[in-house]
């Protein structure tokens, strides 16, 4: 039985990969570097965020507080690329309406993750939001972890969904099982060598808790 899901934000509940690559390109060019497209972005990205740098970046020459806060700014400039994930917003409200606690566990600063939250609708619908305390963007799985043990929920009955193989890391973590998103930060060939279930549309989550309620 399936009462519990954790969720991932960025490239799983909103469809934010334009933007990130659109930020990354204006550090690279400000750099003098070769720019980057959505297939390079996705088949490089990694966690902790320095070694998805360290593929473009000198980090000796450039400090990753410079990186962040780049990135950060350029995230506003392009926010307006920002939309929903397909079937995102209705597979969490029928969530909700089944039951299901959620809470959104993601390494986004806890008071811009729960502006975005609200903007584009999700909040309502969430029982707890765990944000990162800074823009560091540093591993999801304490936080993670923290809140499920402190609710009481039994990991067997939770399942992590995401689009990066660090929200697996995040399940093992927990003791739970783990979904993958296809057409977030990350290429579905990483996704696939993780081991974990894969899914091309969100509300195969919805099939998931269906699946688990037998």
């Amino acid at each position: 039985m399936i009462c519990c899901v954790i969720w991932d934000f960025n490239g799983t509940l909103i469809d934010d990969v334009q933007t990130a690559v659109c930020s990354v390109n204006d550090t690279l060019q400000k750099c003098g570097l070769p720019l980057t497209d959505t297939e390079q972005y996705r088949r490089n990205m990694d966690m902790p965020i320095t070694r998805y740098y360290e593929k473009h970046f000198d980090l000796r020459r450039v400090t990753f507080d410079f990186l962040s806060k780049e990135y950060h700014q350029g995230y506003e400039r392009y926010k307006g690329l920002i939309k929903p994930a397909p079937g995102a917003l209705e597979t969490v409200c029928e969530l909700k309406a089944r039951g299901v606690r959620q809470c959104v566990v993601s390494s986004f600063e806890q008071g811009r993750l729960l502006s975005l939250l609200s903007e584009y609708g999700f909040l309502p619908y969430l029982d707890g939001v765990c944000g990162a305390e800074d823009d560091i963007c540093e591993s999801k799985v304490y936080r993670g972890s923290r809140w499920i043990s402190r609710q009481g929920i039994d990991p067997q009955t939770a399942v992590v969904v995401g689009d990066l193989v660090h929200d697996s890391e995040l399940a093992q973590a927990i003791g739970c099982e783990c979904l993958l998103y296809s057409w977030g930060h990350q290429d579905r060939e990483r996704l696939y060598k993780s081991g974990c279930r894969v899914i091309d549309d969100l509300r195969e989550v919805l099939e998931y808790e269906k699946e688990h309620q037998r």
